[in-house]
């Protein structure tokens, strides 16, 4: 596996950081990822493609332009220079005849389950990789293979599977209403959204593998064999006793090819179901994301004390330098993953920062 980058040379001691924080241990410091200010705008790339839907799907444009911008950044503390393929969160729902509408910033799928007869047709059709989407995909993870050149990590792209690939399918409030009227044909699909998840998984890390490369996707956790950010944002409009029985079931075999994975546990209506998440022995961590209006990370330390007192390693999405070394304070540097919103300044100021939280791992780990 790749432990030299050329726009990162201490990346190996990066991959030994991530391997001691999967376990919930402790190398020399907690693991930092931050950003650094750039002073200067991108150098650009060729021509612009015509229109939103062109911009995303230009592969060579897409690629060739994350390549510039990571080029010039600095990676400082356990920051990596990072590709991962994107066409936005609903991807897998393109596998069941869903297109996609684009934005700047987003882009979002348009439901092909109209009437929870619907699901009938779903259960029985098979994934098709071979629509324009999903090989598009494919084509951007080969391409960034292809021009790496040893300077950075290519990831998988986000696969939201479960519940959410459900009601990207349907509508979230139209799916609400099936799995109290039709709940036998809503856990059919989610079998097979689950199995869905692993099968673009298993396809997009094969490429990765032959490469030599370990395994990340849009969130950098790191792992040298399969890994992804499992999650399920749906599930903040149901029930933890549904969530129990209908949702847990699939996320769980989402988890089955994994070696390592951490869930996205999106919001306040979230906390409700992460007791089932601490009991999953499959489950190394967790990120907490507070949400928009509901920060500091500082002001959410009984959940980060609740997933290390369950043995499960945390990232810590903290506003930053200063909020973030609020919590290492209070919960200690093991099994801890600070990633910093605001960027630095300067690539002095992140160093800094990276220090200090050097000198507090060493002195709360000793405490």
């Amino acid at each position: 596996m790749i432990e030299f980058l050329e726009w990162k040379s201490d990346f190996g001691r990066t991959v030994q950081r991530f391997a001691a924080w999967w376990q919930g241990e402790l190398i020399d410091r907690a693991l930092v990822t931050l950003n650094v200010r750039q002073a200067t705008p991108p150098a650009k790339t060729g021509a612009h493609p015509a229109g939103m839907r062109q911009a995303w799907m230009d592969v060579q444009y897409v690629v060739d332009r994350a390549i510039a911008a990571m080029g010039r950044r600095a990676y400082i503390g356990d920051s990596y220079p990072l590709f991962w393929p994107n066409l936005g969160p609903d991807i897998c729902a393109t596998l069941f005849g869903s297109d996609l509408q684009f934005a700047p910033n987003t882009s979002w799928s348009s439901p092909v389950v109209h009437s929870p007869d619907d699901w009938r047709r779903i259960i029985d059709s098979k994934p098709d990789f071979d629509n324009e989407y999903w090989q598009t995909i494919e084509r951007m993870t080969d391409y960034a293979i292809e021009i790496c050149q040893g300077r950075y990590i290519v990831g998988v792209t986000d696969l939201h599977g479960n519940y959410d690939l459900l009601a990207a399918l349907r509508d979230p409030q139209a799916l609400c209403m099936d799995m109290l009227d039709c709940p036998d044909l809503v856990r059919r699909a989610g079998a097979l959204m689950a199995d869905t998840f692993n099968r673009c998984l298993l396809r997009l890390w094969a490429k990765l593998k032959a490469a030599g490369m370990g395994c990340t996707t849009w969130l950098p956790a790191y792992h040298t064999g399969p890994c992804h950010a499992t999650s399920c944002d749906f599930w903040c409009m149901v029930s933890p006793q549904m969530a129990r029985e209908m949702v847990l079931p699939d996320i769980v075999t989402e988890m089955k090819h994994l070696e390592r994975s951490i869930f996205h546990l999106d919001g306040p209506r979230a906390l409700p179901h992460l007791d089932l998440l601490l009991q999953l022995p499959n489950l190394q961590a967790i990120q907490w994301v507070y949400g928009a209006g509901q920060g500091p990370a500082a002001r959410w330390m009984d959940v980060y004390r609740r997933i290390r007192a369950a043995g499960k390693s945390v990232m810590v999405c903290a506003r930053d330098g200063a909020d973030a070394l609020a919590v290492l304070q209070e919960i200690g540097p093991r099994g801890v993953w600070l990633s910093i919103e605001q960027p630095f300044a300067t690539a002095d100021d992140a160093r800094a920062f990276v220090q200090d939280v050097e000198r507090n791992s060493a002195r709360k780990d000793r405490s």
